[in-house]
């Protein structure tokens, strides 16, 4: 099957003259949430070479000057969404500086990757408005074309979207630029006019013009659209209900504005369309969703995907030592530093003689007994088995390289497509909007489907179910999420729409056994405030309004 970056790699050359002006060297004197490339659209080609680009923000490795890849899910942006929380904390014997700070909470205002992170996404959003902006002039001379550019234009939407969630997501209130000449000095917006004016009316467009099949692996179908509106109702529906952030006092932070009961009814249908309409489905195999030669099992659950194509060029790819995948070395078995281990309270959350997943997502190392299995007609090695959760040696296992003597790519990259959403989340989405709809015993039931696949052999499903029943929904759900998505840059937007995100860093147990050793520096870096991450030194020092409107304590 073809993917969008190996189709779209002939056109690179064309997309670089088109971007050559984004240049973010030291000479650069505006904030890159307001830069704007000079592009040229005369043909539906060039467009669509233009929207390579703004899928490329993604997971792009670098800007014209400047590296991004410490904020994007090339890695960077994986780390900010899931270390630091009580799934994984940092090695004991890392070192905490650039990404490996998110792992004990000591980011502030200077922290590269969360500037990496605003520059990355606003060159996708500034991407996106220049495509749009072109594409309301563009004559088109036909009805295929005209088709053709609804459908680009779509994407181009959704994926501003995509970029503007994470954002507001992190950073709370942002600069809203819907055009692709800003006002440099643009203040930022309130989460209501950000989510009200942009984010949800874009989504709804890119769900009513986006064709239900996507034109190629990586880019956005109709569903993906759906999927997400779920996700971000039910994210607005739980921040209103539990109070996200309001102990801040912070009104461009607000979510007093959402009307929870109405977002749940919201998320209910929308989701129930995915779940019981689209081609989606959970596959047999849950350790193929993350290994990299079973993307053809990958795309069977995954409704959008960071993508990376397995082919030799046309790509930049993330190193695997960086990534979330057993310790070892890279060269002989394709393992990783280990930069983060999973913590003991989050292992232990998992009945390990139960439930299969434990097995992949929690891992000793590769080593010299590390063995060989064949996955699907490639070879992959087998890291050392964890013996419990304060096993000294756990990682985070989850995702999984082929062995290195087989790779088509150099022996450092990975070409693993990451799960940005799979139909696993989506159930569990609908659980969730079902359970505030008043339809509970419907919820647990979505419970159980997740479970399914994960039963160990000798055992049974309601074995499973009964070991991780809790009476309180919320509480069962949020765990069954961890256990399901850990490290799939999930667990801190769980926990802080929930307004668990304090008490969940604050109750782990720095003496619960040798994983868990970095916990007093998380306990020492950590304040409440923290919860939103800071405006970037750089873009406060470049617009003064926003050196006005610093989320609070930084």
């Amino acid at each position: 099957m073809k993917t969008i970056k190996n189709y779209f790699y002939g056109l690179f050359l064309i997309f670089s003259l088109f971007t050559s002006c984004e240049d973010v060297g030291f000479l650069e004197k505006i904030p890159y949430s307001t830069t704007s490339p000079e592009n040229s659209y005369k043909t539906v080609k060039e467009f669509e070479t233009a929207l390579v680009g703004c899928y490329d923000a993604i997971n792009m490795q670098s800007l014209p000057g400047r590296t991004v890849q410490e904020g994007t899910y090339m890695y960077g942006l994986q780390y900010m969404l899931s270390v630091g929380t009580d799934e994984l904390i940092l090695n004991q014997n890392a070192t905490a500086i650039d990404i490996n700070q998110f792992g004990i909470a000591s980011f502030g205002i200077s922290n590269v990757p969360i500037s990496d992170f605003w520059i990355a996404y606003y060159a996708g959003i500034m991407r996106c408005n220049t495509l749009l902006d072109k594409a309301a002039v563009f004559e088109t001379s036909g009805e295929q074309e005209q088709a053709n550019m609804t459908q680009i234009m779509a994407e181009a939407r959704f994926l501003r979207a995509f970029f503007y969630y994470h954002l507001a997501s992190l950073f709370g209130g942002v600069p809203m630029n819907t055009t692709s000449s800003p006002d440099p000095q643009a203040p930022r917006e309130s989460l209501e006019v950000i989510y009200t004016e942009l984010i949800i009316p874009d989504m709804l467009f890119a769900e009513e013009n986006l064709s239900p099949t996507a034109p190629l692996s990586g880019r956005a179908s109709a569903w993906t659209a759906k999927g997400y509106l779920g996700v971000i109702y039910n994210y607005l529906a739980a921040c209103k209900r539990y109070q996200a952030g309001e102990e801040l006092n912070f009104p461009l932070n607000s979510f007093q504005w959402v009307d929870a009961g109405q977002m749940s009814v919201n998320a209910q249908e929308i989701l129930k369309d995915v779940v019981e309409n689209s081609p989606f489905h959970l596959i047999d195999h849950y350790d193929y969703l993350f290994r990299e030669t079973t993307k053809s099992h990958q795309q069977e659950e995954c409704l959008f995907t960071a993508e990376y194509a397995l082919v030799t060029g046309g790509d930049n790819f993330p190193n695997i030592n960086y990534l979330f995948a057993p310790g070892g070395n890279v060269q002989l078995y394709g393992g990783s530093w280990a930069a983060h281990r999973p913590t003991v309270e989050f292992a232990s959350t998992y009945d390990r003689t139960l439930d299969t997943r434990y097995a992949h997502n929690i891992t000793g190392p590769y080593g010299v007994n590390s063995t060989l299995e064949n996955i699907d007609g490639v070879n992959y090695y087998k890291p050392v088995a964890s013996n419990g959760p304060t096993f000294w040696n756990n990682g985070a296992g989850k995702y999984r390289h082929m062995a290195p003597q087989e790779k088509m790519i150099h022996i450092n990259g990975s070409a693993i497509s990451v799960p940005l959403l799979r139909f696993a989340d989506v159930l569990l989405q609908y659980a969730e909007a079902l359970f505030f709809t008043g339809d509970e015993t419907s919820a647990r039931g979505y419970l159980t489907q997740i479970r399914e696949r994960n039963v160990a052999n000798g055992h049974t499903l309601e074995e499973l179910n009964a070991a991780y029943h809790k009476p309180n929904f919320i509480d069962e759900l949020l765990e069954e999420r961890s256990r399901e998505l850990c490290y799939e840059s999930k667990r801190r937007i769980d926990l802080f729409r929930f307004d668990r995100l304090n008490d969940a860093i604050m109750s782990l147990n720095p003496d619960a056994g040798d994983p868990n050793k970095r916990v007093r520096d998380l306990h020492l870096n950590w304040k409440p405030y923290k919860i939103w991450f800071p405006i970037p030194l750089r873009e406060t020092g470049l617009n003064p309004n926003l050196a006005k409107e610093q989320n609070p304590g930084y």
